[in-house]
């Protein structure tokens, strides 16, 4: 199989507004369906995702298949995940993937990825186009089980990316970004137009590679997050004391050297992790969970 995986074995394949005009659809908003245009864009994606062809590739949300297309002339193995039935009976029809794409139904927000993992024996190489009204909860999502990922390379809103990428002080930095910071190395890739989709969005999109490290984090930790971040105009110390007693919050402080009057933007990722783990050892809330804030 994978010596017939070519460029030259895979004609291009058709357009989602010539697919959709052809079979009477339409996108649904409602899902945040917006199809990558143009097969050179989603070849360049790949290219510059830049991950290794070692084995198999997931992809979340197949759509109308231009990515998965592009990923098939690299990789020895697709398996495609789609929610919309209709897009799935297109993409059969039309038969313009290979053999080795394999297209799956289901809803990624409530895929069994550890199942995924155990089937493929290798953590997880994950693509995907993401409704961006599904960002955060896939992110989350991801982070909470990040050992079983390698490489994540996702397109959100642009504005996600930002996120994702902020660093402490900026108005952009959160949870999102202090997960980002300890469990990724992330970088941007590329930035899309709106016409760089059909139908197009109404705002511009980034691609993002998020690498993962698999590392121990305190259960504590999505709690410290969480009530953390829930009053950005507040003081750090104040908004921990809700859960915590205030002079076990302000040892640590003092122990790690983090000022009284900090608030919770001005951490690194790392200061979060230390300070939860100090407060795990010291005064664990009974009720914190290794689940994700929000």
């Amino acid at each position: 199989m994978p010596a017939a995986n070519s460029p030259a074995t895979l004609s291009e394949p058709p357009t989602p507004a010539e697919l959709l005009r052809r079979h009477g659809i339409r996108a649904r908003k409602r899902w945040g369906q917006h199809f990558l245009a143009r097969p050179e864009t989603a070849l360049r994606l790949v290219e510059a995702a830049g991950v290794p062809v070692k084995g198999p590739v997931v992809e979340l949300g197949a759509g109308l298949g231009t990515l998965t297309w592009a990923l098939a002339r690299v990789y020895p193995r697709v398996i495609a995940y789609e929610l919309d039935s209709r897009l799935l009976e297109i993409l059969r029809e039309e038969d313009f993937l290979p053999p080795w794409v394999e297209l799956r139904q289901g809803d990624i927000l409530r895929l069994d990825y550890r199942s995924l993992h155990s089937e493929l024996g290798t953590p997880l190489v994950v693509f995907g186009n993401l409704p961006y009204y599904l960002s955060g909860r896939l992110l989350f999502r991801f982070y909470e089980e990040h050992r079983l990922f390698s490489v994540g390379v996702f397109m959100f809103q642009r504005e996600v990316v930002e996120r994702l990428l902020a660093s402490p002080g900026g108005r952009h930095y959160g949870v999102l970004s202090v997960l980002t910071g300890l469990l990724t190395e992330a970088r941007r890739l590329m930035l899309l137009k709106p016409g760089a989709f059909y139908p197009p969005p109404e705002v511009s999109s980034a691609v993002v590679r998020l690498v993962f490290r698999p590392r121990s984090l305190p259960a504590t930790l999505w709690r410290v997050l969480k009530v953390a971040f829930s009053r950005r105009r507040k003081k750090l110390l104040r908004n921990l004391s809700t859960l915590w007693p205030e002079e076990i919050l302000r040892e640590i402080f003092r122990e790690l050297g983090i000022p009284e009057k900090v608030r919770a933007e001005e951490l690194s990722p790392e200061e979060f992790l230390e300070l939860a783990w100090r407060l795990e050892a010291r005064h664990p809330v009974e009720k914190a969970k290794e689940q994700a804030p929000g």
